[in-house]
């Protein structure tokens, strides 16, 4: 009697950290946590590894990265910029891995764990942190982004009551947590504009902004994010804020 036998060693070394992570207590995505995880990965000389998101101490996502704190940080400023999601209700757990293990490490046997358990739902559903690029601007919402739209009326900071259309961009798109796309000549960069009296909030401050252009500017809120585009194009997803309709 005689047989092949295949060992799979990236199964194996993914079995063992299911059973790892499934020890592991959640810890609470936030700043504090992650400033923490970043300390012990310095201890360790060590950044890359795996990961398991969850909301409500159910698994939603689960991911491998080169840097766990930095990947940690960027879902967490992305989910600050979306309703329906309470953050003091998401966790994570991570697992450092050693260079030795890193490569056999499958991301996909994670994933398929965790989705025979009909969790980690996030994953494929829009979650991830690669721009769908401009050319996706109004397409179907993926499944992420239709449960959880972005915050219209997300808070930007540091403003005066008198600013350049420039400045004013400029800080949106460097506060925002979600996609906010424009494009303005320089000639009108420096135009100025008036804020008094105009909420300090993402919505509010881009809609100042379309009507301080004027005619021929098309201002979109997408369930993924904003964009201020000279143009009149037909949208099948999203609300055009101005011109108004």
């Amino acid at each position: 009697m005689f047989d092949y036998f295949d060992f799979s060693l990236p199964r194996a070394v993914t079995e063992q950290l299911i059973e790892r992570l499934d020890h592991l207590k959640f810890s609470p995505l936030s700043d504090v946590s992650l400033k923490k995880l970043s300390v012990f990965q310095k201890r360790r000389k060590i950044t890359q590894g795996v990961y398991v998101i969850y909301l409500a101490d159910k698994a939603v996502y689960a991911g491998k990265a080169e840097d766990l704190a930095e990947r940690l940080a960027e879902h967490l400023w992305k989910l600050r910029g979306r309703n329906g999601i309470q953050i003091n209700c998401v966790g994570y757990k991570a697992l450092l891995l050693d260079d030795n293990w890193s490569t056999s490490a499958n991301e996909g046997l994670l994933i398929e764990h965790y989705k025979a358990q009909h969790q980690c739902q996030w994953n494929g559903g829009g979650f991830g942190p690669k721009d769908p690029g401009k050319n996706r601007d109004g397409s179907e919402p993926s499944r992420f982004d239709d449960q959880f739209p972005v915050k219209e009326n997300y808070p930007i900071t540091d403003l005066q009551d008198v600013s350049t259309l420039g400045e004013v961009l400029s800080k949106i798109k460097d506060q925002v947590p979600y996609l906010f796309r424009y494009d303005i000549p320089p000639s009108a960069e420096v135009l100025p504009i008036n804020l008094s009296g105009v909420p300090r909030e993402v919505k509010a401050l881009a809609l100042q902004i379309a009507q301080s252009l004027g005619n021929g500017w098309q201002l979109m809120l997408f369930k993924n994010g904003v964009t201020l585009y000279h143009a009149s194009r037909p949208y099948s997803h999203g609300t055009q804020l101005f011109p108004p309709q």
